[in-house]
């Protein structure tokens, strides 16, 4: 960790600033030390250049899901980060209408950043300090992919017991929330970060559309492939994107313009990945114990319920976009062309 994570950073239980302790680095990184609390007297490791305040293993579906998915990051890391291009348009995408340019000059926190990859795509858009942070050992990966970065920071932490302050500009996370037991209260733990004037953008899976993914592949997913050792999983990943990508290509010839089809746009949309990519993708839905697919009304009430502007957009005609606000001027602010 770099010196000035300390000004984002607080004590998770009582919020007081932290100070270092026994540090060990060169003039750019704190490589190994303690995170200590001089109020409450918690204290936290310095591990591999990464603060962690994952102390102690949690529900055991948790566990299980954030380490499939970090091995998962691990192995397809460099495969990931060498589409620099792709990652750029999908950032977008995923944000939309969101614009990254109104990340200049702002503190913007990423929950959930994995291997780091929306690390180094976020960061060409100018924030003046990037932090990302994920529940599993996974952010030794990402401190590895964004160390040469000098504004960006990853911590090891737990979305429901966050060690920052309230005063981040932007907060996202992307693909993570409907992985949480609680998706509901995890999206409201993001707004305990959150500037008076800055937006929090989500992007999660939708009911709408997916019925025969909750009633066909859930299932199996829950009690087989959630269980399967690693090496067995990732075969049937390659051999199920095999068939994917022809299935994919067979439609688009059959059908060369857009269709009414519901996947429509999600089919053509996948033919975008190199292969390698895709099997990453496929990985990630089988792997996790955790995964919920929320419908409409209940993504939106996450905002409405709270008294937030907001914007609640579908993407690819099967999972979500809500970006809000606590006010439409500040919406505005990083929803509207300057």
């Amino acid at each position: 960790m770099r010196e000035a994570l300390l000004e984002l950073l607080r004590c998770p239980g009582c919020k007081s600033e932290l100070r270092v302790r026994d540090a060990k680095g060169d003039d750019r990184h704190i490589v190994s030390g303690t995170l200590a609390c001089p109020s409450c007297g918690g204290s936290w490791p310095i591990a591999g250049g990464v603060p962690d305040f994952v102390a102690s293993q949690g529900d055991p579906s948790v566990e299980q899901t954030t380490r499939g998915f970090a091995a998962n990051w691990r192995r397809y890391s460099r495969v990931i980060l060498a589409s620099p291009a792709l990652n750029q348009e999908l950032f977008r995408e995923w944000i939309e209408p969101m614009r990254p340019e109104s990340f200049a000059g702002k503190a913007v926190i990423e929950a959930g950043c994995g291997m780091g990859r929306w690390l180094t795509t976020a960061v060409r858009h100018g924030p003046r300090a990037l932090v990302g942070f994920d529940y599993s050992g996974v952010v030794g990966v990402a401190y590895e992919n964004t160390k040469h970065l000098d504004n960006v920071h990853v911590v090891r932490a737990d979305i429901f017991r966050m060690p920052f302050p309230r005063s981040f500009d932007v907060v996202y996370s992307l693909g993570v929330v409907h992985h949480l037991p609680d998706p509901a209260g995890g999206f409201g733990a993001l707004l305990d970060v959150l500037a008076p004037d800055g937006a929090v953008v989500v992007w999660v899976y939708g009911k709408e559309n997916n019925a025969w993914v909750e009633h066909l592949v859930s299932p199996v997913r829950r009690t087989i492939t959630s269980r399967l050792p690693d090496r067995v999983l990732l075969a049937l990943s390659k051999l199920l994107t095999l068939q994917l990508v022809g299935a994919a290509r067979l439609y688009t010839r059959l059908f060369p313009k857009p269709g009414r089809f519901s996947y429509d746009a999600y089919t053509r949309h996948l033919l975008k990945y190199p292969r390698p990519y895709l099997e990453h993708i496929v990985y990630d839905h089988l792997v996790p114990e955790i995964a919920y697919y929320l419908p409409r009304e209940e993504v939106e009430s996450w905002a409405t319920s709270r008294g937030l502007a907001h914007s609640l957009t579908p993407r690819n005609a099967n999972s979500w976009r809500l970006i809000a606000a606590r006010t439409q001027t500040a919406l505005e602010a990083y929803t509207s062309e300057a």
